[in-house]
Order: structure tokens, then C-alpha cells, then sequence
């Protein structure tokens, strides 16, 4: 069996996700309001008063126009026209929801400034943005540079005192502490991880026979980040003592970059090159063997 973990999407992933299927449907919904009214209008002109579909309606209370003025008297036939009445409820209509829909994103994103008519509301600058980057990197070029610290030295002998000298059970802890690490500020992502020793998923075969032919971690992100139906796969396929071990970090919110393919290529290569060491130093402290 694989090793496996699973990744939770949470409550305002999911909104995110659906909000513009429900913006989508909602304008479906107008629009087709708009047309059923229109041919329901249509249709009973069409019956009672077939010139009501291009003129006034003749049935239409005639009224003082004396004291009217003329913007009143080229206004009134307008709005009093049911045809004109279903039009202009469901542009307000489409212009409350779309409104509606400019303000919520707001809600999830952090944001700077944004300008809409004479509203404004604030959006992440270019400077602001780089500078995450800029500490998103570090934080994973911190977590390399522990992999090479004695403090990984001492936690892996740790880690092998306790299960034996198995690759498989040490890449793991290793899989799930830097599963937590990434949880953290400022990454704040989420990902699963996998790992095969058997026959792995028809899925990934692509992806790990490129890993295996560039000897390298090969990273798939989808088209679409906003899609939480579909992963993103960072796979590496690595080689220790002549059994493979296929790697499979996956993610629906999390984009894998070369600095993820650093890291875990790193990851497999410091549990290998301490357990190779813990071995030395077993072979040292070991009392030798008296001679038959």
C-alpha cells in the first residue's frame, strides 16, 4: 500500500469556485426571464390587440395633456409600454447582480485599491506582490537549507532509531512534517502526497516516465488555478538501492514551482545520503566480530 495523504478543500474554496457558476446562471436566469415575459407579452397582443406589438395600445386611458409637458408626453408612452417595462427591469436586474458580483470577490481577495464609478476599494499593488514572492521563496529555500543542518542529521537519527533502516517509513515522516511546514505563513497552501513502491496510478505514467528519463522531479500544473476539479502534480521518481519510489505531491490550490522541485529532489537525496551515514556509524560502534 502507498503511502497517502489527503488534502481538504476548504468552505471559501469551494466558494470561490462555484461563484462564477452561480454568476453565470444567475444572467441565464434574467435573460430568460426577459424573453419569456417578452413572448408572453407577445403572444396576448397577439390575440387582443395585434397593432399593440409596434404601436401604443389603443385601450390606454386618454388623458389630459394639456398641462403636460413635452418630455412628459415623449416619456409616458415609453415606460407605460409593457415591452419596454420587462427591458427595463431586467437591465436593473442584470445590473444589481453584476454589481453584486464586482463587490463579493472583494470579500475573499486582499485587496488595495480598486476604483468602480465612484466607489474605490483598495487592490494588491505590483510591489506588494513581489515581495510575497519574494518571501515564499525564502521560506522553501529556508526548509533546504535544513535539510543540510545537523538538526536534520540528529531528527533522521532520531526518525531510524525508533523504525529501523527503512528509505520508505523515513521519507515519510519527512513528507508529512514538510506537509505541516507548508501550512504555515507565509505559504499558507495545502497539498497531499503519495508514495509508491508498487505500480503507481495510469495516470501519472506520463509524468513519471519524464521524471525518470530527466532524473529530475517533473512538475503539471493545470491551466486553470481556480479549478478545484483538477490537481496539480509535482512527481519525482527516485532510485534507492535498486527499488523505486515514485513521489507523488499533488494539489488543487497550490502551484508547484521550481523551488518545490528543489526541495523535494533535495528531500530524497539528505534521507538517503543520513541513512547511508547512520549505517557507517553502526558499523563503527558495533563490537567486532571474534574471529572463528
Amino acid at each position: 500500500m502507498p503511502g497517502k495523504t489527503r488534502e481538504n478543500r476548504t468552505f471559501f474554496q469551494w466558494i470561490n469556485f462555484f461563484i462564477p457558476y452561480v454568476y453565470t446562471l444567475g444572467i441565464i436566469l434574467i435573460i430568460g426571464w426577459m424573453l419569456t415575459a417578452s413572448v408572453s407579452i407577445a403572444l396576448d397582443n397577439a390575440s387582443n390587440d395585434p397593432k399593440a406589438l409596434f404601436l401604443q395600445s389603443e385601450n390606454v386611458q386618454a388623458t389630459d395633456t394639456a398641462n403636460e409637458t413635452w418630455l412628459n408626453l415623449l416619456i409616458k408612452p415609453i415606460v407605460q409600454s409593457d415591452f419596454n417595462q420587462v427591458i427595463f427591469r431586467g437591465l436593473f436586474l442584470l445590473l444589481v447582480w453584476m454589481l453584486l458580483f464586482l463587490v463579493i470577490p472583494v470579500a475573499f481577495k486582499k485587496l488595495k485599491r480598486l476604483k468602480l464609478f465612484n466607489m474605490e476599494f483598495e487592490v494588491n499593488d505590483i510591489e506588494q506582490a513581489a515581495i510575497q514572492t519574494i518571501e515564499v521563496s525564502a521560506t522553501k529555500a529556508k526548509y533546504m537549507l535544513y535539510l543540510t543542518s545537523d538538526a536534520a542529521t540528529d531528527r533522521t537519527l532520531e526518525i531510524l532509531d525508533e523504525i529501523g533502516l527503512n528509505y520508505k517509513d523515513v521519507l515519510e515522516n519527512y513528507l508529512a512534517e514538510l506537509q505541516e511546514w507548508y501550512k504555515n505563513a507565509p505559504l499558507e497552501t495545502h497539498f497531499s502526497y503519495e508514495l509508491f513502491t508498487d505500480p503507481f496510478p495510469p495516470a501519472i505514467k506520463d509524468l513519471v516516465a519524464a521524471s525518470e528519463e530527466s532524473g529530475s522531479a517533473v512538475i503539471q500544473n493545470t491551466a486553470d488555478p481556480n479549478n478545484l476539479m483538477q490537481k496539480n502534480y509535482l512527481v519525482y521518481a527516485y532510485s534507492y538501492r535498486e527499488q523505486d519510489y515514485i513521489t507523488v505531491i499533488s494539489s488543487y490550490t497550490q502551484e508547484f514551482d521550481s523551488f518545490d522541485q528543489s526541495l523535494f529532489e533535495s528531500l530524497h537525496n539528505v534521507v538517503s545520503k543520513n541513512i547511508e551515514n547512520y549505517e557507517y556509524l553502526l558499523a563503527l560502534t558495533s563490537p567486532a566480530e571474534p574471529d572463528a
